[in-house]
């Protein structure tokens, strides 16, 4: 039998992390959604980069009961420097204390240590940024903002659909804010942690059921995780697996599995659908004995299929939405990658 389950949480999926002590809020509202708070992206995405540079492990930052540590501050400032212009961050801020605390003070509720000249260092390889997916508020004085964050070669505003093939999705993220008349942008940062830091299994969950469904097909042996904008009745079940469109048909997919008539392995398979399309990026992985083809269409789609070749079958999943909407789909993609399974290989 067929199983469809609704929003639930799977053992690959990282745990997502409230900062302890930070303001409890509401559920998510109708009227606040991410695009509400556009004018915090480039100081989100700073303090991101920030917290993934400045130590081996990504930095947690918290509310007026922590502090903020000094590698954390040297790497806001310089990676500042090569950020968004918007956030006027300069050379001039890396010698000055006084620079530094009045900076700081407008954007985190965190105390300050001992503040000292910052020596310049390299900018880090690529981009690191946020990317808002939902909002939880209680009329907007406290606000938490849970997404995904990425590393890629620009922020993503500025990204060709070129550079979408190219980013990789580094966690979950949450931001806990609070309104302050004082703050830049009009709120202070009380909390900001990535998914395998703290457990906090409702915030998980609840991020989980505003985006993903779990499918999976006992009678074809496979799962996957797939976008919530799917209601039930968009999904086609058939002999071979499932699919399913959004009604403007921005996005659609599908999973199946087919005989491997032709005895193939992964890389001979893969290969030849590669060798057939131009300009599109093949990607094995050996470890996991999947493999992964990402390419755009003549009629302005971006492309992302997986596939898992075993000696009976061949099983594909293929996520597709219009090139312009790359900003909101592209993400799915590696929730289809790391999600996609099946009985006889284990994946993801």
């Amino acid at each position: 039998m067929n199983k469809l389950l609704s929003r639930r949480m799977i053992a690959w999926a990282l745990t997502l992390c409230l900062l302890v002590g930070s303001t409890a809020v509401a559920g998510a509202t109708a009227a606040t959604q991410p695009s509400d708070f556009d004018a915090l992206k480039p100081i989100m995405d700073l303090v991101a980069s920030a917290a993934y540079s400045a130590s081996d492990e990504p930095l947690v930052i918290g509310n007026e009961e922590t502090s903020l540590t000094p590698g954390f501050i040297s790497a806001f400032f310089n990676n500042g420097l090569t950020a968004d212009a918007s956030l006027g961050i300069t050379a001039d801020i890396l010698a000055s204390t006084e620079l530094q605390t009045a900076y700081l003070t407008k954007v985190f509720a965190a105390k300050l240590p001992e503040m000292q000249a910052l020596t310049q260092t390299a900018p880090i390889s690529g981009y690191i940024g946020f990317q808002p997916v939902t909002v939880n508020s209680d009329d907007q004085s406290n606000v938490q903002i849970i997404g995904e964050l990425y590393w890629g070669a620009k922020p993503m505003s500025q990204m060709s659909d070129a550079d979408y093939r190219d980013i990789r999705w580094l966690d979950r993220a949450v931001y806990s804010l609070r309104a302050d008349a004082n703050a830049m942008n009009g709120y202070l940062i009380t909390g900001f942690s990535v998914g395998s830091e703290l457990n906090m299994e409702d915030a998980l969950q609840n991020y989980t059921d505003s985006i993903l469904v779990e499918y999976i097909n006992t009678t074809l042996g496979f799962s996957i995780l797939y976008p919530s904008l799917f209601e039930d009745e968009m999904l086609v079940e058939d002999g071979d697996g499932v699919s399913a469109a959004l009604p403007d048909d921005s996005l659609r997919f599908f999973v199946k599995r087919t005989d491997n008539t032709a005895n193939s392995n992964l890389d001979e398979y893969v290969q030849v659908i590669a060798d057939g399309i131009a300009n599109s990026k093949l990607t094995l992985n050996d470890t996991a004995n999947y493999a992964t083809l990402a390419y755009d269409t003549e009629d302005g789609y971006s492309v992302f299929d997986i596939y898992i070749v075993t000696d009976k079958y061949v099983y594909q999943a293929e996520l597709s939405y219009k090139k312009e909407l790359s900003s909101k789909y592209q993400m799915y993609t590696s929730y289809f990658e790391n999600s996609f399974s099946v009985d006889e290989v284990s994946v993801g």
